[in-house]
């Protein structure tokens, strides 16, 4: 089984309208600002995952500032994963909006059949009384026992379009605080299993595993062995920020990056099967 765990995609309408939401939205314009950046629809990532034998993918929201904007995405990843069969497994994204409004938008989404929630840029939620947003959400989570996919980079190297936004101080302070959410760090965790020598790091991932999204371009190929042998094979998943990388070549990446079979089984696809209860398909 091969399942993409960190994809995005946009209902038609946003792929037109993209300038007039580049202008509004800081996050879609860090990733998608440059005309060299595609935004894709359910349609383009399905045509992706037959041709290159995908079994699932994980679409996974964004930041939005505009509460109605998030809404009709979150909506569109919920109808999309109908129309698929269950291959599309939706994270629904979380407004940075007032606390009573983005909670209530992440149990509409859960009532309505999200897998999880996410990408979460946890810079972008502000704090609300004593408790931050953040916190709320974590709360929420552990409620409906769903995952949380957080954005996390690394603190240190090249600048990219996008980087800010996962900061490991602010994700590392969420999952002190909230041991029992479960946690996907996009893009191997923004370097987090490299500390997990320090046991204090290596117990919280019991509950957090790290995806592979975009790691060809931040990473030698040796950086997945040394993350399986630090979290264990069983906390990475397979993942390439679709549109922006394409599967087929980074499963390639993947395959030569000296994984054992065993490994590469469960990292390109079992262990999300696992974490979010998928059955195998018949091809």
């Amino acid at each position: 089984m091969i399942v993409d765990a960190h994809t995005h995609i946009f209902p038609a309408q946003f792929v037109r309208e993209r300038d007039a939401i580049l202008r509004a939205e800081p996050v879609m314009f860090a990733l998608y600002g440059s005309p060299k950046a595609a935004m894709a629809t359910a349609e383009d990532l399905l045509r992706v995952m037959d041709d290159e034998q995908i079994d699932y993918a994980v679409v996974a929201g964004v930041t939005w500032t505009d509460l109605d904007r998030c809404r009709e995405h979150n909506d569109a990843l919920l109808a999309a994963a109908v129309a698929s069969g269950g291959r599309i497994v939706p994270f629904c994204g979380i407004p940075a909006a007032a606390p009573e409004q983005a909670i209530a938008e992440l149990d509409r989404c859960a009532a309505a059949g999200a897998a999880g929630f996410g990408e979460l840029r946890l810079d972008l939620y502000h704090h609300a009384g004593r408790e931050s947003l953040p916190d709320l959400i974590a709360q929420a989570a552990c409620r409906y026992g769903l995952p949380l996919l957080l954005h996390a980079t690394e603190p240190v190297g090249h600048s990219y379009p996008g980087k800010d936004g996962g900061r490991l101080d602010a994700i590392w302070a969420l999952l002190v605080q909230h041991p029992n959410i479960v946690t996907i760090l996009a893009h191997l965790g923004g370097g987090l299993p490299f500390f997990a020598f320090m046991p204090e790091v290596r117990a919280l991932f019991n509950r957090t595993y790290i995806d592979t999204a975009a790691v060809p371009w931040l990473y030698d190929a040796a950086a997945i062995v040394s993350a399986v042998r630090a979290v264990g094979v069983e906390r990475v998943l397979f993942g390439t920020d679709f549109p922006l990388r394409r599967p087929g070549r980074d499963l390639q990446w993947l395959s030569h990056a000296g994984l054992d079979h065993h490994e590469l089984s469960k990292v390109q696809g079992g262990n999300a099967a696992s974490l979010l209860k998928l059955e195998r398909r018949v091809h």
